[in-house]
């Protein structure tokens, strides 16, 4: 049976909003209705906004109501491409796309999965230089494939029930990790406020080396390779795990001259710069690559201080909020060696470090089993939406 296809144009309403002057107090000074900003399209849902505008401002701007149900499109900004539903009638800013389709034409849950599903190409449609956008015009002129109501209900709810096992996931590897932080809380306290009364001590004086990263002078642009030996800057430090970024690599040749930004094994690398608390233990993977000018890393004895217990301590949101009290920068937030070397750090015994170790590996090779397992479903979830939208499913 060939399905009939349809563009969004043909059987939903468009439209976009806009943003009511500011310097007009009466257009939000008491204001009772949503207005929604782009940058809050991150959940299936919109169930709570930041702001509310007036109806004077609805009657004298572009912020037009939309109605409870209809589905919002990120134009451009942080949340491009993403997708939300109204709980609520509510207005927006000029950076969303809202799509109310004709009922009886199109299943609202249907037509969320449908765009769910092209963000990719709507990605791959943006226009723009500094930052680029999606044209309403790109949006209206998707094609759908529309099977009749009863076939596109029974789709949406097979990817409906596909989505909450991703979900389910990736709460329990979320629980996990708050158990990790109880954890760490429970035997060691707040690391700042110490409450349990350990030995202090400056980072300097419980490290063997700190070594900030190469400087600009010593990294030239030509150096830079594809595939060549990693380079680890704050951004490749994600979540505790170091991610390299296989296009910024450099050559062996250049990787020979810098010989003292070579990581060892459990080394600890921290960003230096932007975001406070990036933190990582370098692992048998990441041997041999090299400290990035905006990273520093700590070479410890792993009989006097447990490289993981520290990648930890100096994760905690305490110490993130002391580093960030700290740093130097106007623009940027900035950490230099004499600023790590004072921090000051709780220093309990290497026997009780070692314990929480033990119980964070646990912890952590559950976790890993969590995110494979969430891999696999995600991998369903993306074969189930490839045949719900050619129409094999």
């Amino acid at each position: 049976m060939t399905i009939p296809v349809k563009k969004i144009s043909t059987f939903c309403k468009t439209g976009s909003g806009g943003t009511p002057s500011r310097s007009n107090n009466a257009f939000f000074e008491n204001g009772t209705i949503p207005w929604v900003k782009s940058g809050e399209l991150k959940n299936r849902y919109i169930t709570e906004v930041e702001e509310y505008i007036t109806d004077f401002a609805v009657e004298k701007s572009s912020a037009k109501l939309v109605s409870k149900g209809s589905l919002l499109i990120a134009m451009y900004g942080a949340t491009v491409g993403e997708v939300s539903q109204l709980t609520f009638d509510a207005t927006t800013n000029q950076a969303i796309c809202n799509i109310e389709p004709d009922e009886n034409v199109c299943d609202v849950n249907y037509l969320y999965r449908f765009l769910e599903a092209s963000k990719s190409y709507l990605l791959s449609r943006r226009v723009g230089g500094g930052q680029p956008n999606i044209s309403q015009s790109v949006i209206k002129d998707l094609d759908v494939p529309l099977p009749p109501l009863a076939e596109q209900r029974r789709i949406a709810s097979i990817l409906d029930q596909a989505d909450e096992l991703r979900q389910k996931r990736q709460q329990a590897i979320e629980k996990l990790d708050q158990l990790l932080q109880a954890t760490f809380i429970d035997m060691f306290g707040d690391p700042v406020s110490n409450p349990k009364g350990f030995e202090v001590k400056k980072l300097s004086e419980q490290v063997d080396l700190i070594q900030i990263g190469p400087f600009g002078t010593q990294l030239h642009q030509e150096d830079y390779i594809e595939n060549g030996i990693p380079l680890i800057n704050p951004s490749h430090i994600k979540n505790g795990k170091i991610i390299p970024n296989h296009k910024l690599t450099v050559s062996q040749s250049k990787y020979e001259e810098l010989t003292q930004y070579h990581l060892r094994l459990n080394d600890v690398l921290l960003g230096r710069r932007g975001e406070m608390g990036r933190c990582a233990v370098v692992t048998q993977n990441e041997v041999g690559w090299l400290c990035g000018t905006g990273s520093l890393f700590l070479r410890l004895n792993v009989e006097k201080i447990n490289p993981f217990f520290l990648e930890m301590l100096l994760s905690s949101d305490s110490i993130k909020r002391y580093l960030e009290n700290v740093s130097q920068g106007q623009t940027m937030a900035n950490l230099n060696k004499t600023i790590v070397g004072s921090i000051p750090l709780i220093a309990p015994s290497i026997e009780i470090q070692n314990k929480f170790f033990l119980i964070s590996e646990e912890i952590n090779k559950m976790k890993t089993e969590l995110e494979n397992s969430k891999n696999q479903v995600n991998n369903l979830f993306q074969s189930l939406q490839n045949h719900a939208f050619n129409g094999t499913l």
